[in-house]
């Protein structure tokens, strides 16, 4: 007989904002700065009041960059009852493991890889992907250097814990306790 333990539920940080998504955080930051004092300046000299628009857009543009970087951010990954949830401000994924066929850590996964729908780089990469090497995938991934790979026969799905070997294993353990 064998020793049939349930494998305990498990919360994983993600893994620190890696070097692309701070680089395009902060040039977009920096942008919506720079637009916003260029606009403010050119109509502060403007002799006729500009459209109406166009001061409350100047304070909207950086809310909504913040939003959309706050919503981006991922929170966690939670394992538990048989799936995958992906915590995110205003979004939670839950991905049943049913099916998986292999999770391995892959620093190189979203090398070359194009965005199909979503964000590539504020706040996260967070969508839908495509690349020669796993061709359609969906990304919830802060730090490309600590991506792992979880492989179904019909998706694929790369996510970025702090500790890509623990995750893992971690996986690996509730895929041997259903055998």
């Amino acid at each position: 007989m064998s020793d049939l333990r349930p494998v305990p539920d498990g919360d994983f940080a993600p893994a620190p904002l890696g070097g692309r998504v701070r680089l395009i955080t902060w040039l977009t930051a920096a942008s919506v700065v720079v637009v916003d004092a260029t606009v403010a300046v050119v109509l502060l000299q403007e002799r006729h009041p500009p459209p109406w628009p166009v001061w409350p857009a100047m304070f909207i543009a950086p809310v909504l960059v913040g939003a959309i970087w706050y919503g981006a951010l991922i929170r966690r990954y939670r394992l538990g009852n048989d799936e995958i949830v992906i915590e995110r401000a205003w979004l939670t994924m839950r991905l049943p493991l049913a099916g998986l066929t292999a999770v391995e850590s892959d620093r190189e996964a979203l090398q070359g890889a194009m965005k199909i729908m979503g964000n590539d780089g504020l706040g996260a990469w967070a969508g839908r992907f495509r690349s020669k090497k796993l061709g359609k995938f969906r990304a919830y991934v802060s730090d490309p250097d600590c991506a792992v790979v979880l492989r179904w026969p019909d998706r694929c799905l790369v996510l970025s814990p702090a500790e890509p070997g623990e995750f893992t294993e971690a996986v690996r353990a509730r895929l041997a306790g259903r055998d």
